[in-house]
């Protein structure tokens, strides 16, 4: 039988780290946000901002990206949460949020395509 102590660990650790290409370095006071991919339904949309549906809770005033397909092209839009409530409780309980998105640096062409998709459901130039 072998033992295997703290000391062992960290020696084989620092090894491991090593040998790796690139070598990863230990830092400290570097903040970062990881954003999951989820899947909304789009209840509400204009050029300002649109109102989705998910799962999952989205923290008040968090950047995010709304991912929008429109004309089998994809197209990505920064946006900020600007409200998030449960809408309702769907199978095995499961919660749902209706979370209101404002646009953020939307580019012309961005606007155009959205203009269109709008335009598309009966909206008219105001």
């Amino acid at each position: 039988m072998r033992v295997i102590t703290k000391a062992h660990r960290r020696r084989a650790l620092r090894a491991n780290l090593q040998k790796r290409k690139p070598p990863r370095f230990r830092v400290s006071g570097v903040t970062a946000a990881i954003t999951a991919l989820q899947e909304a339904e789009v209840l509400d949309l204009s050029l300002e901002g649109a109102l989705v549906e998910h799962q999952g809770m989205l923290p008040l005033g968090s950047p995010c990206f709304l991912q929008l397909e429109i004309d089998d092209q994809r197209m990505a839009v920064e946006c900020r949460v600007v409200h998030s409530h449960v809408s309702r409780r769907g199978g095995g309980g499961a919660l749902y949020y209706q979370t209101g998105l404002q646009f953020c640096h939307l580019s012309r062409g961005a606007e155009q395509s959205l203009g269109a998709l709008i335009r598309s459901y009966g909206a008219t130039e105001g």
